[in-house]
């Protein structure tokens, strides 16, 4: 009996130290899993969304005529379209939406997809309160968006407003606000790594 515990001391040993071996040897090296998962970080990117327009200059305005008014060169921002002024208030016909977008990480991304959706709050011209938002349509998309090193790019979309404004007319309907809303991904990727949105609120003169 004592040569066969002998015996059993002396298998068991190796056998528990390669067993040790093995599970060390298959566990996770230091920092393995945060390099992994540092090398599939999201890109970090930046989106803004502004609509601008062409519009008359301060000097342009003074003593402007308006039967007989010069080009339209200025770029300005706005906030909102209202026909409260024919001069002094912009109320473009076409409105551009612009995004800006910032990477704001190290490395250089050349593999994002944007795309540009709009939708439109219409109602009737006397129940602005009633209005319902139609639902959301991508007026332009770009596959194949790059940006280097906190490099920046911009991005613009056309919107006629005058041809949704006229329509709507024919329904005695108006469109009350324009939202743009901008989706970044990854190219082929369903999941979106930024998104933002924009309102312009589009108001009927008295």
């Amino acid at each position: 009996m004592s040569v066969c515990r002998a015996l059993i001391r002396h298998v068991a040993l190796p056998v528990c130290l390669a067993l040790s071996h093995a599970a060390c040897s298959s566990a996770a090296e230091p920092g393995a899993d945060a390099a992994a998962s540092q090398g599939k970080a999201t890109p970090a990117v930046a989106v803004a969304v502004a609509f601008v327009c062409l519009w008359w200059s301060e000097a342009q305005m003074e003593g402007l005529n308006p039967n007989a008014p010069p080009p339209k060169q200025t770029e300005v921002r706005i906030t909102k379209w209202e026909y409260s002024d024919p001069i002094g208030v912009p109320h473009p016909d076409v409105v551009d939406i612009v995004v800006t977008l910032v990477n704001s990480g190290t490395q250089v991304l050349s593999n994002l997809e944007v795309e540009v959706a709009s939708e439109w709050n219409e109602g009737s011209n006397r129940a602005a309160a009633k209005a319902v938002w139609s639902p959301s349509t991508v007026i332009q998309s770009f596959p194949s968006v790059s940006l280097g090193s906190a490099g920046r790019q911009i991005l613009r979309v056309p919107v006629n407003l005058k041809a949704k404004m006229d329509s709507l007319a024919k329904l005695k309907k108006w469109p009350y606000e324009l939202r743009a809303t901008v989706t970044v991904r990854e190219r082929g990727s369903a999941q979106p790594i930024a998104q933002t949105r924009a309102e312009l609120p589009i108001r009927r003169g008295d």
